[in-house]
């Protein structure tokens, strides 16, 4: 039913009515409202419920529990329901536990059913959704998606298209000037939120006056003169005035070194402004500041400096109109080679929601839309989500927005924000899960106490943020400790990190399985670290491993490798035999062999005059397989063929044999089939581009890689490692011990990224209406101080939002992190105090580090905890005991034949001929034609005649077959059904069938380890056996059916030996010649 239908489902009684304090306010009391504080209008929401759903609340067990109450209590149809999840294993998941318990409730019927509901990834629903309106919307049912590393380069391509040469210098002088590292990457970052936003039709020339403009009206009005001679003129006083004779300090040399690299550049045309503003904001020793304060006040007129002004206002014009001129062109690249990407997607199936046809269909159907991990939808799903809800009967929105942490991948939490506002106007209703079903007691009261005081800061109400905890205490630990790590610089630190960690394990720890519940000691796998960049993660996983301390994550490098070197060397021997460096890799490889050695063993080789090419063929086994491996590959793929040179010539062995302990041994298997899967996508990229695939290609391809994505060593699965990996990739998983560190990082703005502001109030029908580009590049680089002007900026209404935006978004990454842990929270300090700008101040509170013994609560719980210090000079762990082991190596045997028979290619049986001939009637006339095409079309009007004999409209029939086979122009239908006729009355007649087949396929597995596979065109069962038929439609005159009944036997014994094969007698073979009018039986010798 749809949405102007009658309901099918009972409102849940329970259901509260929706109050949503989730904004961000910077001042006042809390109220519903908009980005101008104007009352939210919505439309009627009184059908959907928010689930708030906490961190290890039971999420999924409460997903399953309403799609099954839906589908059971509430008469779903399971076609009638869409629902989105974030990943696609969470898709799968889902529709699993639903049928479990549907089967388990006896109702194995319904699940069944489940198929038909479409469950997945946005874009997985978007996709299904375009193919089945593919022709209301005018688009080709099938649709070619490009791949995020396509898109990049497509969108490269789209932008080296569109820009001429000057404008390319004029935009790179502009960045040098201004500071800017990568003018392209910005434009870049323009282009995706236009199109996250739906912005495509927007002016973006003019969106770049308006941010260029807001820009410079917090700096000073434009000096009428030049500032620079002045600024020399300092400048040089200064450099003669300083005496570093009087003032030796490192201060007033380092103040004087300044000076001289200034006046350099200074004097150059395409001096940075970053020299400006760095001497307008320098101090220097009390003995020399009388030198550096003529010098800061006249480099302190940058900010009226018209060039200053000119440059801000280019470049910032520049980068948003580039921006669209690149993406009209991207967009005409994908339509030139049929493609979309993601985008494309969610844009087509948004605008599709417009079209009446379409949604009128879907509010007849739609009876339930269900939505997880809503705060982590983009502007685009969230607008997609809008339309379907208004076409729904029910709709389901899960999600948590204390964990809304995604907005650099284009999320808008303050749009979500204002949507779940809006949702309260409609008489939206709210639903929380109460419990905490992961974390122990003790963590469950310490994170809610952190948390209310720190969410406080965004107005989210303390309901909201505390759960009751359901586990027990089982093991007398402290819950939550604090490291005070030691060290200079991070490497360092990661070593005393590595200490604590060992600590951790080797004093025994006590935990909670996770499976039975019972205490046990804390292994490696248990625990994960947790950091806040993919650079800090990676730095802290090499010094794991550099200590000992078994760890797994996704580490960058897949490529360099050695297992991985070895592939590519071998697919490379394989690809030219000639490419004796490859040779030379595999060799010292696989051995393991220093140069010295196969260097020695080369130049003995090339001493005895044998031919270079084909050193080591005969005596290193990886290279003799290869050898023999080359034949074989003519005509395979590259994933075959990788497949076949890590399978089959040794590579897999060589790298477990290089250890040097099990879950080393296991990584290496993991990056081969990283590899695998790379030749995977390397075919997947080929034909989404229509290209050929061949060896050359992908090894150029993984040479030349376009994604630093393409680089990622899988993480192992299985092992007892230490999980090491960024607090955003944590998110939905858990571990009985989390290590959280970087607590002590700095916080920055989110001024200087590309933004979308609000031009009017929010609308909730239409929540993609009124945004706008906005992009403020940033000239002050890292200088923070002693600059009056970005003083301003940051003090203005903008910049205060700005800021709080971006420390409600540390907040929520903290709680993200710090409910991953089931038995054990560390949070891991440097031993210097955080600073005030540092993460863990967003959310700090006199309770968030805990002191050794015991932490008081606000809300009178008093918990465990313990305070260590580790300062890297820890024992090395023992490395683990490591035994290689392999596969026994499987018998070989090079007799049998791989290749499959083909009864059409079956060799001529000697000694064949014609036994008996049946003359049908006269030749019928064909007109020309592709005589295949027309045997085929001949085909099917024959067994449409056996199939359905004597009807009426057998004659039009035949036409329509024969148009289908676009050969009605060269044999007339009633020729057709000429044939078919007489030719199933000479079978009835003859045969008396019991039965006729057509178009039967047989399959036969012959002793020497081949596949017979065919098709029968006719397959008769007599009394005395089964008689095969084949059609010929050989135009040839009659003299020639001896040579054809000779040509085509084996095809037919082939047949006949398949069948026989099944314990099917087969009695006679015969031949139909439908176009020359005759019967003819096969006679082989020794038969007849």
């Amino acid at each position: 039913m749809g949405r102007g239908q009658q309901r099918g489902h009972d409102e849940d009684q329970n259901d509260e009515k929706f109050e949503v304090p989730w904004r961000v306010s910077l001042t006042g009391p809390r109220v519903p409202c908009n980005a101008y504080n104007s009352p939210v209008t919505a439309p009627d929401f009184a059908h959907v419920t928010f689930i708030s759903a906490g961190a290890g609340s039971g999420k999924t067990y409460r997903l399953t529990e309403e799609l099954e109450a839906a589908l059971v209590e509430g008469g779903v149809n399971p076609a009638g329901v869409i629902g989105t999840t974030f990943t696609v294993k969470a898709a799968g998941e889902l529709k699993e536990r639903v049928r479990e318990r549907l089967i388990a409730s006896g109702r194995p019927e319904r699940a069944e059913q489940m198929a038909q509901a479409l469950i997945g990834t946005v874009h997985s629903v978007c996709e299904r959704l375009l193919k089945r309106f593919a022709f209301e919307l005018g688009l080709s049912p099938k649709l070619d998606v490009m791949s995020l590393a396509d898109g990049q380069r497509f969108f490269n391509q789209a932008l080296d298209e569109v820009l001429d040469i000057e404008r390319v210098r004029v935009m790179n002088q502009l960045a040098f000037r201004l500071g800017q590292d990568n003018w392209q990457t910005a434009v870049k970052d323009v282009a995706d939120k236009v199109r996250e936003n739906d912005l495509g039709k927007a002016d973006l020339a003019a969106m770049g006056r308006d941010s260029a403009a807001a820009l410079l009206d917090f700096f000073p009005t434009p000096l009428g003169h030049d500032p620079q001679p002045a600024l020399i003129d300092a400048v040089s006083e200064a450099i003669a005035a300083i005496n570093l004779n009087h003032d030796t300090t490192k201060g007033a040399a380092k103040y004087e070194r300044l000076l001289r690299q200034s006046i350099y550049q200074l004097r150059r045309p395409d001096c940075p402004w970053s020299v400006w503003i760095k001497l307008s904001a320098e101090t220097t020793t009390a003995k020399t500041e009388h030198v550096a304060a003529p010098v800061r006040e006249a480099a302190a007129a940058y900010a009226a400096h018209q060039d200053f002004h000119a440059d801000i206002r280019a470049y910032t014009e520049g980068v948003l109109e580039i921006a669209g001129l690149a993406l009209k062109r991207f967009q005409a690249l994908k339509t030139e080679a049929g493609l979309i990407d993601f985008s494309d997607m969610e844009q087509l199936t948004l605008h599709a929601l417009d079209d009446p046809t379409i949604t009128n269909r879907l509010a007849d159907e739609l009876e339930l839309l269900l939505v997880d991990e809503f705060q982590d939808t983009n502007p685009m799903q969230l607008a997609l989500f809008v339309k379907l809800a208004q076409l729904a009967d029910r709709v389901i929105l899960v999600g948590d927005v204390k964990q809304a942490i995604y907005a650099f991948r284009g999320c808008d939490p303050d749009l979500v924000f204002e949507t779940l506002d809006a949702l309260t106007q409609g008489d939206a209703k709210s639903s929380k899960l109460e419990n905490s079903w992961r974390s122990r007691p003790a963590l469950v009261y310490y994170v809610n106490e952190v948390f209310a005081a720190a969410f406080a800061a965004d107005e989210i109400a303390r309901d909201n943020v505390t759960l009751e905890p359901v586990r027990e205490e089982m093991t007398g630990e402290p819950a939550v400790l604090r490291w005070d790590i030691a060290g200079g610089n991070k490497r360092e630190r990661a070593g005393s990190l590595a200490q604590g960690i060992a600590d951790l394990v080797t004093t025994g720890y006590l935990i909670s399985d996770p499976e039975s519940g019972d205490p046990r000691p804390v292994r490696w796998g248990d625990i994960a670290v947790l950091s806040r960049t993919n650079a800090n993660v990676e730095t802290i996983a090499r010094t794991l491993k550099d200590q000992r301390v078994p760890m797994k994550m996704t580490l960058e490098g897949l490529f360099a490798v050695p297992e991985v070197c070895l592939a590519k060397a071998c697919l490379r021997r394989l690809n030219d035999f000639t490419d004796t460096l490859a040779t030379a890799e595999i060799m010292a490889l696989a051995d393991s062999a220093e140069p010295e050695t196969w260097l020695a063993d080369r130049l003995t080789f090339l001493a005895a005059e044998e031919d270079p090419t084909r050193w080591a063929e005969a005596g290193h086994p990886i290279i003799r397989r290869l050898k023999e491996l080359r034949p074989g590959t003519a005509l395979a793929s590259p994933v075959e063929i990788v497949a076949r040179v890590l399978n089959d010539v040794g590579v897999r062995q060589a790298a477990t044999g290089w250890g040097p302990d099990a879950i080393k041994a296991a990584q290496r298997q993991r990056n081969l089939d990283a590899f695998l899967n790379l030749a995977v996508e390397y075919e997947n990229h080929c034909e989404g581009q229509h290209e050929a695939a061949t060896l050359t290609g992908f090894l150029f391809w993984v040479e030349h890689p376009n994604s630093p994505e393409l680089d990622l060593q899988p993480v192992v699965t299985s092992g007892d490692a230490v999980h090491v990996l960024t607090y955003h990739r944590a998110k939905g998983l858990e571990w009985p011990v989390v290590i959280a560190t970087d607590f002590e990082r700095d916080e920055r703005t989110s001024l200087w990224n590309v933004r979308v502001n609000l031009t009017a109030d929010f609308d909730v029908a239409a929540p993609l209406a009124h945004r706008s580009i906005r992009f403020w590049p940033n000239p002050f680089g890292n200088r923070t101080k002693n600059l009056p002007t970005l003083d301003r900026i940051m003090a203005s209404a903008e910049g205060r939002e700005c800021a709080a935006k971006h420390a409600s978004e540390g907040r929520r990454l903290a709680y993200v992190g710090m409910t991953r842990a089931r038995d054990a929270l560390v949070i891991a300090l440097p031993e210097k105090e955080p600073g005030e700008s540092a993460w863990l101040q967003t959310f700090a509170s006199d309770f968030v580090l805990p002191m050794d013994g015991t932490l008081a609560l606000p809300d009178g719980q008093t918990i465990d905890t313990r305070v260590r210090a580790y300062d890297g000079a820890g024992a090395t762990p023992d490395p683990l005991a490591f035994t290689p082991r392999w596969f026994q190596p499987r018998p070989r045997r090079d007799d049998i034949p791989r290749e499959g028979l083909s009864p059409s290619a079956a060799e001529p049986i000697e000694g064949a001929g014609i036994g008996e001939i049946i003359e049908l009637g006269e030749r019928i006339t064909l007109s020309g034609g592709d005589m295949t095409a027309i045997g085929s079309g001949l085909h099917a009007v024959i067994a449409a005649e056996l199939v359905n004999p004597n009807q009426k409209d057998a004659v039009k029939r035949a036409w329509a077959i024969l148009t289908s086979y676009g050969v009605a122009a060269f044999i007339a239908a009633a020729d057709a059904m000429e044939a078919a006729r007489r030719f199933r009355e000479a079978v009835e007649e003859r045969f008396k069938p019991k039965q006729i087949l057509v178009e039967y396929p047989v399959t036969e597995a012959r002793d020497d380890g081949r596949l017979v596979r065919g098709w029968i065109d006719v397959l008769v069962e007599t009394e005395a056996g089964w008689v095969i038929i084949d059609h010929k439609s050989s135009p040839r005159p009659k003299s020639e059916w001896e040579h054809e009944v000779q040509e085509y036997s084996g095809q037919l014994a082939a047949y006949a030996g398949a069948v026989a094969h099944s314990g099917w007698p087969v009695v006679e073979m015969w031949i139909h010649f439908p176009v020359t009018g005759g019967l003819v039986r096969l006679a082989l010798p020794g038969r007849e």
